[in-house]
């Protein structure tokens, strides 16, 4: 089967990839449904899937929003085990890494990419509707888990502001009314060894508690094409303790602590092309003219010597308390405490030069409190009135070595020396409150109307610089600072920069330490319509606003000019949408849109003259979305789940905006798209379980996926393009007829594709993030109940 479908792949090359790759998957699908053609219909289909989306419990199809989610079965019998799996079944949804290894989510073309410790995402993620602030703190979070629940579209009626893209949560299984649990083992490729379960049950008649941890362990799956030395390995450990007390009838209280230990390496970015920043300052570097480009292969790559193991860990406490203050209503308090702490060393260039190595050390504390009353006030309408105020403090400490690059010879035409090093020190105090309200109005039996507005205030207080960390820096600076102010300014020089202290200055060449505040304001809101054509046919039509943070940037630089925040970004979304369960076994969602960006936030090139092109966020004045989506979910027999989705984004920029482009030319960027946003993605997916006896069962499955064209930051540049790539993945497996062991093999990326999401240029050179080779293996699950 395997070969089969290495040979499968290989023949899409020549002809649309991404149609070749779906294909396969309704190949597949075709010759299950043959094979069962007497089976009796499916009892499990995605509309009995109930969600939260809302905040409160409704069926999936009753949500007059783009939502795609997956029940607990779904996510085991897909591989869904992160956030990266959902790439591959999400409609819109893209993910990648920035250059220090954040992750980056986007949905319908709406992302954020930042290289800050701090940086807030466009698609905010929540555990139990608890927030998980920052996307550096979401690995581990598929963690026994009840079900995922991916929203489209702004959300910052109910989910806040930096949920313009759309949110994404996670909800955890809950306590048991008796004693259970699972073990589930796994090995694959690279010595991969996946340990987890979870155990549940009674403590008293008013007390629960449900208990899961898992560790992932693998060897380094990158290859150093120079020593032979691996990197990429695996060491993730993630837990979750869930306690759930009914003291009372109308008293629910539960509280959920989670976390992660994350020591695993910090990807390398393969080399691909040299082009010294200074090329005067080249002949400096003499292994720059030598570098060899790896081959087009997933793992090849190449670093210096050292540790590239994080050390990063986080841990979280979530306390909600829910009280019925009659048959209507309920007063829900959520209170939520979060710590994240870091330290890792990353090779931001991919080769053997230290041409940008980069420590990274800081912390993120967090505490949000949301209190809220909701209910129906009358038969007719439903309501939620709440607020929400949220404190976060981020702390980032870098320091560079960039030693072997033209970058640190850039002040050597003063008659000064080279520097190789520089630090920096980024800390943000973010306060928001809120107040936000939401209705929808049951006009007749088949017309429901809906209605949210929310109200933010956010103040963000900044204290930065770039600065000295070996005692060489700070004199090479002060020198560069006293030559601009006597030579060019006419001023008197200034005291030595001291060891350790602050080299970015004024306009005037004064070091100092940044102190700056950002203060804003913004009404989200949203209004909607839904309306019942059918039995389980229903239209709907919204339109919604939806605003990010502002912030600021996480660089090297020698002008406080550059630490200017960036403000808040504003989305407007026109959408309309189409739900349909056309038999008991047939589901299809279809919706088009508009988005309308104002000060969209894009990472983009500023000019330093000491460190040359670095990468900030900047505005955009103007720009738009138009996009579609199509999914189906199609249950043609017993045990057979066919889903498929297409999605069709076309971004633009839509007024003139003049920057710089990863090489250091101005030009307006004009009617470009966003980066990051490829036009088409396509994926499909057949699972089939059929009884081979009648205490067994077998499983057979696919997945195809396909991802057009992108760039990964503005300009077009060739070196910067995120080629389309299509991959396959296929999984055969035994299970007990009552569910109680199953045992898959998988095989992800079965044509060992070559395929990289991202790109970017470092210094002296640019390189790509690759995906995943092949890798395959077994697990092996087993549920228990005495």
């Amino acid at each position: 089967m395997n070969d089969h479908s290495i040979s499968l792949t290989a023949g899409c090359r020549p002809i649309a990839l991404g149609a070749c790759a779906l294909a396969i998957t309704w190949a597949l699908a075709a010759g299950g449904a043959a094979a069962a053609q007497e089976a009796a219909p499916s009892d499990d289909a995605d509309r009995t899937i109930v969600v939260t989306a809302q905040k409160r419990e409704q069926a999936l199809n009753d949500v007059p929003l783009s939502v795609t989610a997956f029940g607990a079965e779904q996510l085991a019998s897909r591989g869904i085990d992160s956030t990266v799996d959902l790439a591959n079944s999400v409609p819109g949804f893209t993910y990648t890494e920035s250059r220090i290894g954040t992750p980056i989510y986007t949905l319908r073309g709406v992302g954020f990419n930042d290289i800050a410790l701090g940086g807030r995402p466009t698609v905010s993620v929540y555990q139990d509707e608890a927030p998980i602030p920052f996307t550096v703190e979401t690995r581990g979070g598929f963690l026994d888990l009840e079900r995922v629940e991916v929203l489209a579209g702004p959300q910052g009626t109910l989910f806040g502001q930096n949920a313009t893209g759309g949110a994404i949560n996670l909800i955890a299984a809950k306590p048991t009314d008796v004693f259970k649990g699972s073990l589930t083992a796994g090995y694959g490729r690279f010595n991969e060894v996946t340990l987890g379960g979870f155990v549940s049950g009674p403590i008293s008649d008013t007390l629960k508690f449900r208990l899961a941890v898992k560790s992932e362990q693998a060897d380094g799956w990158q290859y150093s094409t120079t020593t032979g030395d691996t990197n990429g390995k695996k060491n993730l450990i993630s837990g979750r303790f869930l306690l759930e007390w009914t003291p009372a009838e109308a008293l629910r209280v539960n509280l959920n602590l989670n976390g992660f230990l994350d020591r695993s390496d910090n990807q390398s970015p393969q080399y691909l092309l040299a082009r010294p920043s200074d090329p005067t300052a080249a002949a400096n570097i003499p292994g720059l003219a030598t570098l060899v480009v790896p081959p087009r292969n997933n793992r090849a790559t190449d670093f210096n010597p050292g540790d590239y193991a994080r050390d990063n860990d986080f841990l979280q406490a979530n306390l909600r308390i829910d009280y019925d203050l009659n048959d209507q209503l309920t007063l829900t308090s959520l209170s939520s405490y979060s710590k994240y702490n870091q330290n890792q060393l990353q090779d931001l260039d991919g080769t053997p030069l230290i041409g940008l190595t980069q420590r990274t050390m800081g912390d993120i504390e967090s505490f949000a409190q949301e209190l809220r009353i909701a209910g129906d006030l009358t038969d007719q309408l439903y309501v939620v009135i709440g607020a929400n105020y949220a404190d976060d403090k981020t702390r980032e400490r870098v320091s560079g070595d960039l030693s072997e690059s033209t970058q640190a010879y850039a002040f050597v035409g003063l008659g000064l020396p080279p520097f190789y090093s520089f630090g920096l020190r980024h800390d943000q105090d973010i306060t928001t409150y809120a107040l936000f309200g939401n209705a929808e109005f049951k006009l007749t039996d088949a017309l429901t109307l809906q209605a949210g507005v929310r109200y933010t205030n956010s103040n963000n207080r900044f204290v930065g610089c770039t600065r000295d960390i070996d005692g060489v820096t700070s004199q090479v600076f002060s020198g560069f600072h006293d030559f601009v102010r006597t030579v060019v300014l006419g001023l008197p020089a200034l005291a030595p920069i001291p060891a350790g202290g602050c080299i970015t200055a004024d306009a005037l060449q004064v070091p100092q330490l940044v102190t700056s505040r950002l203060k804003e304001d913004n009404v989200s809101w949203r209004f909607g319509a839904d309306y019942e054509i059918a039995d389980d046919v229903k239209v709907y039509a919204n339109v919604s606003r939806g605003y990010k943070a502002g912030g600021y940037p996480s660089l090297a630089a020698t002008s406080t000019a550059q630490y200017d925040p960036t403000l808040q970004e504003s989305l407007t979304a026109y959408e309309a949408g189409l739900k349909a369960a056309f038999s008991r076994d047939f589901q299809l969602n279809a919706a088009i849109y508009h988005y309308d960006y104002r000060d969209k936030q894009l990472l983009g090139i500023v000019a330093d003259p000491s460190f040359g092109r670095l990468l900030r966020l900047l505005n955009v004045p103007k720009s738009r979305i138009n996009g579609a989506e199509l999914q189906l979910a199609w249950s043609p027999v017993r045990g057979l789940d066919i889903t498929g989705n297409a999605s069709y984004v076309d971004s633009k920029i839509t007024a003139p905006f003049v920057a710089e482009d990863p090489n250091g030319v101005t030009a307006d960027f004009n009617g470009q798209a966003f980066p990051n946003s490829p036009k088409w993605q396509l994926s499909g997916d057949v699972n089939y379980e059929v009884p081979v006896s009648d205490r067994l069962n077998a499983i057979f499955g696919a997945s195809a996926s396909y991802r057009s064209t992108t760039n990964s930051e503005l300009g077009r540049l060739p070196e910067l393009v995120v080629e389309d790539y299509a991959l396959v993945n296929l999984r055969v497996g035994l299970a007990d007829s009552d569910k109680k062991w199953r045992l898959m093999a998988w095989m992800n990326n079965v044509g060992d594709k070559y395929y990289y999401t991202s790109a970017t240029r470092s210094i002296d050179v640019f390189n790509r993030m690759t995906g995943a080779p092949r890798t395959f293996g077994l697990t092996f699950t087993y549920n228990f109940q005495p």
